[in-house]
């Protein structure tokens, strides 16, 4: 019964994950923390496992959580706007654009069962995503204009090509990109002894992926007829994660995890916008954390984790600078061939989103109330992933929240069950630049133009818990 139950929840997760709409995370695109419990501590959880999600930020620690079987759902509501400023290049100013898609439900879920010191598990969780949807196409209103005033000064087969571009379906009303991402982590964790264990997961990464509006991008790819209105493209790969968490004391745990890159099928039908021909593996990232119990009913718990998006070419490669726009838009323009200089979309040292590591600073407090109710909190830090001058690319990514709040809390009605509830807002971020051509790009010497960027965010999650 008990089997079949566990297969029943596992069954109903995965499909339910899969077929979940993509949706930011927070610290960069990954999650803050996985599980109700986790991410009412903003995601402090290395050394302190609390439910059978734990597999998603560190193996080892189903060892010590008991036989239980988790599901649980998050509402998420993120709010991105952008705007683009081309009137310095004879284009127009967008104004201020509120993406649509403001409401997401992602579903996570998990078992772990011992046997002795071994204790075998499984988590399904969204590992994150990037969404933006604009009702206004701000890259063909700020820059087409300009692409036409252009057109006539540079010559050429400018006049044709400008044309093209006018009636060009995938240069749409509507902009936007959906990615999203799972990942499954059957896992084995075996108890040195009673005080420490290690454990091992194997990632099963399952991501998807479309693009629209982006026509205007086509002649600066080495493969035009896939960068845009291509549809879902999806792709699965796989990778490891490793943990240990120990008890140094009665009061004191430590916890360290290392989850690597997971390796990805192409996205072949986008392989002329990402770099490495539709290359988008998952970063790798590592991290520590201990846990203190500073009375018996309180513990405070402290996370560091870094996420080394510098290791995936799509993510990590720099946009354009003014210069190298400027001048891959004068080359297509005056020969209506597509730009084939460095950082053409879709080869290896292709344009990207510029984002850098991170590091995440995590810090939590757990405190049981008496037998029924726990209350938590948590703060979230994470370090600068998108600096101002990858604004034009990250208009689509917006990911630059740092500071995430959290509040949450358990009510256990019997011994055997528990509902938890989970509360997270991310103060709003927003940046912007200008970027302006040197005098030696001719006659688009000084132009310029700006664009900027925000973000904040909500999310409510609530789970059940069984254990047995």
């Amino acid at each position: 019964m008990k089997g079949n139950i566990t297969r029943s929840l596992v069954a109903v997760a995965v499909a339910s994950a899969i077929a979940a709409p993509a949706a930011y995370a927070t610290n960069g695109y990954f999650k803050i923390g996985y599980g109700t419990k986790n991410r009412g501590m903003a995601g402090a959880g290395i050394a302190y496992s609390q439910d059978s999600i734990a597999p998603a930020t560190n193996p080892s620690g189903i060892a010590f959580t008991g036989n239980r079987v988790d599901f649980g759902m998050e509402l998420f509501n993120p709010r991105r706007d952008a705007s683009l400023d081309a009137t310095g290049m004879f284009g127009a100013n967008t104004g201020k654009v509120d993406s649509g898609a403001t409401l997401f439900a992602i579903p996570h879920a998990g078992f772990a069962f011992g046997m002795g010191d071994m204790t075998v598990g499984m988590s399904i969780s969204a590992n994150g995503g990037m969404n933006t949807r604009y009702n206004s196409n701000l890259y063909a209103n700020a820059f087409g204009p300009a692409v036409g005033a252009f057109a006539g000064v540079i010559g050429g087969m400018a006049p044709a090509v400008a044309a093209g571009l006018a009636s060009d379906p995938d240069v749409s009303s509507t902009l936007g990109v959906n990615l999203s991402q799972v990942i499954i982590a059957p896992t084995v964790a075996y108890q040195l002894n009673q005080d420490h264990s290690v454990g091992a997961s194997a990632l099963i990464g399952y991501q998807r992926f479309r693009s629209y509006g982006l026509g205007l991008f086509k002649g600066l790819s080495s493969s035009g007829a896939h960068v845009t209105n291509k549809g879902d493209d999806d792709a699965w790969g796989a990778g490891v994660r490793l943990g240990y968490t120990g008890n140094l004391t009665s009061n004191i745990t430590v916890g360290a995890q290392y989850s690597s890159k997971i390796y990805m099928q192409e996205f072949d039908r986008y392989k002329g916008l990402f770099a490495e021909q539709g290359d988008f593996d998952i970063p790798s990232n590592f991290g520590v954390g201990i846990a203190v119990k500073v009375t018996p009913a309180t513990t405070v718990a402290f996370d560091v984790q870094r996420i080394l998006y510098g290791d995936v070419a799509a993510i990590a490669n720099k946009g354009p600078t003014a210069d190298q726009y400027f001048t891959a838009l004068s080359s297509v323009l005056g020969s209506g061939m597509p730009y084939s200089g460095a950082g053409s979309l879709g080869t290896d040292d292709g344009w990207g989103f510029g984002w850098e590591d991170t590091t995440v600073y995590k810090l939590g407090i757990n405190h049981e109330l008496n037998s029924q109710w726990t209350i938590r909190g948590g703060l979230n830090y994470g370090s600068e992933t998108i600096e101002p001058d990858q604004n034009l690319f990250n208009i689509l990514a917006p990911g630059i929240v740092q500071r995430h709040v959290t509040l949450g809390f358990t009510y256990m009605p019997t011994q055997y069950n528990e509902i938890s509830m989970t509360f997270m807002h991310a103060l709003r971020e927003e940046q912007s630049e200008t970027f302006t051509a040197t005098p030696a790009l001719g006659p688009f010497a000084g132009a310029n133009y700006a664009a900027e960027i925000g973000m904040d965010q909500n999310a409510i999650e609530i789970s059940y818990g069984m254990k047995f």
